[in-house]
């Protein structure tokens, strides 16, 4: 069960843009989170590559803030919502820190192929997780069945925004 820390920042953005996804594209959306986890792993194994942990960090952080900062602004001063497809930039991004990650130190698990595996089901699985979970607290939340698109995406950069540090500070 140790594997599924891997993809702890797929559950904390996905729960943080859930509002975003539509229910027909969860499916695809945790995958890609996966893929791009092991995706970014496999790359950085395959070509040696190391960047710094704090680099790392310091990229997603910033990419976070900025698109929480971009949805708080459309929430706050546009009557639609009009570009939530960054949300598909996500998974991309957070997978930077994978490619530094190299080989996980498992007992049982030695080849590259089933650590990539390893992470690739604990992002995916993590990532829907948080889709879940972010549904489960718009319906408790009073009035949230008449939210808008302006109020999700205001909810979704407030989200990321308070999520930055929190991934920052699990690495």
């Amino acid at each position: 069960m140790g594997f599924l820390l891997l993809g702890v920042d797929s559950l904390i953005a996905c729960f943080a843009v859930g509002t975003l996804v539509s229910r027909s594209s969860w499916l695809a959306y945790a995958t890609l989170f996966g893929v791009c986890d092991a995706g970014g792993f496999l790359l950085g194994t395959w070509l040696h590559w190391s960047i710094p942990d704090g680099t790392a960090n310091v990229i997603e952080t910033a990419v976070l803030v900025g698109l929480g900062l971009y949805w708080l602004g459309i929430a706050l001063y546009a009557r639609r919502i009009a570009e939530t497809r960054w949300v598909w930039a996500l998974p991309f991004v957070l997978s930077i820190d994978n490619i530094t990650y190299g080989l996980i130190d498992h007992a049982w698990s030695h080849s590259v192929a089933v650590q990539a595996l390893e992470q690739l089901i604990s992002s995916a699985l993590l990532a829907g997780i948080g889709l879940l979970a972010s549904a489960a607290v718009m319906r408790v939340i009073p009035g949230s069945k008449q939210r808008s698109a302006t109020w999700a995406a205001g909810f979704a950069g407030a989200a990321l925004i308070v999520a930055a540090p929190v991934l920052l500070a699990v690495g």
